[in-house]
């Protein structure tokens, strides 16, 4: 439970949650991923994908949320 609080502190694990419904939109061809993605993480555009980007955009998406980011802490 802790590392899931210390991981909701860092802005990696909010664009990677935008990128993983992105990504699942594009897939499941959902009309309104992108408007789930930009409530989600500001800024996020409508992306045309195909499957295989689609799938990379969710794997990136769930490494993002998941690592902890470098920095100084």
């Amino acid at each position: 439970m802790k590392y899931l609080l210390d991981r909701l502190k860092e802005p990696s694990t909010y664009a990677g949650l935008a990128a993983v419904v992105l990504g699942a939109g594009q897939l499941g061809k959902i009309d309104e991923a992108p408007s789930v993605a930009g409530a989600i993480m500001d800024g996020a555009a409508a992306m045309q994908v195909d499957p295989i980007m689609g799938g990379l955009t969710i794997l990136g998406g769930i490494l993002a949320a998941l690592l902890r980011d470098r920095g100084g802490r």
